[in-house]
């Protein structure tokens, strides 16, 4: 039933009380069609008018709202609103801000990680061999028997990937491969021994490796995994003319992968291994 009011100086039209709010009018006119916010008057004339208490109404309406609250959360909240269910609340959401915290600090983390990578990958000198200081790191592994062919290859990955994800593993490094240094790849032989995925932090799961510090030869390949063989050979043949032992692994990490890149013929790796002093043994 529409209502009437004489007095429109307590008032505040649909303009002024989005102005108010610092909403649009579209907003008000949605809120009214739904049935949760109307406004208090209604003029035989159509014209709708906000009364100064309804300010404080929407004012808590719009916290409500800061708090992720969907509009039918709101208006039950609202329809059965008290101390106690105020503080329930509010409890409540303290936590799912906490977790919120976390989860955008990882997601910081995240990116900042990916970026490095893009980044790394961007300014590496293809072929070029370095020799540099690692530290430790962690890889959640998957054992891998399969075939050197793509489509098994590529299964296995997806399937290391959902492995991760089963875990709550979401890494900023893209799935990669280890090929032990006693079959060191050539045209028509690439055996991955294992499938990795690097993490940010060391976690406590039977399925970590960790990755031993030390010296380790770097190689940039920017032709994808079918002439990443020249690559290995060049690393090969560097490090022994040094006078190192090569280590137990090879670690090809996928840096620029089909996120940046078109097709597996084009995207960058990075071949690493452990570089041994037979001194040290």
């Amino acid at each position: 039933m529409k209502n009437k009011k004489n007095d429109r100086y307590h008032y505040f039209t649909t303009g002024e009380f989005a102005k108010l709010c610092n909403v649009n009018k579209q907003t008000l006119f949605h809120y009214d069609k739904i049935g949760f916010f109307s406004p208090e008057i209604i003029a035989d004339n159509g014209y709708r008018y906000y009364s100064y208490e309804q300010l404080e109404v929407f004012a808590g309406i719009s916290i409500l709202k800061e708090m992720d609250m969907s509009l039918n959360d709101i208006k039950t909240y609202l329809e059965n609103r008290n101390p106690q269910n105020l503080f329930d609340l509010l409890e409540s959401k303290q936590k799912e801000a906490e977790k919120k915290i976390e989860r955008l600090t990882y997601l910081k983390k995240y990116l900042a990680a990916k970026s490095e990578i893009v980044l790394e990958s961007m300014t590496a000198c293809e072929d070029f061999i370095s020799y540099v200081t690692l530290p430790e790191e962690y890889y959640v592994f998957s054992e891998y028997h399969g075939n050197p062919e793509i489509g098994e290859i590529t299964t296995a990955f997806i399937e290391h990937m959902n492995y991760c994800h089963s875990l709550e593993i979401y890494s900023p490094y893209p799935v990669s491969g280890i090929i032990r240094t006693d079959n060191i790849p050539g045209p028509e032989v690439y055996g991955y021994a294992q499938i990795y995925t690097r993490i940010l932090e060391k976690k406590d799961h039977p399925h970590i490796y960790i990755k031993p510090a030390g010296i380790y030869a770097v190689v940039y390949h920017k032709g994808g995994f079918r002439s990443a063989h020249n690559s290995y050979q060049k690393l090969v043949e560097d490090v022994r003319s040094k006078g190192y032992k090569l280590g137990d692994f090879f670690y090809e990490d996928t840096m620029l992968d089909e996120l940046a890149m078109h097709g597996y013929n084009n995207y960058t790796l990075r071949i690493s291994v452990q570089c041994i002093d037979p001194r040290t043994i």
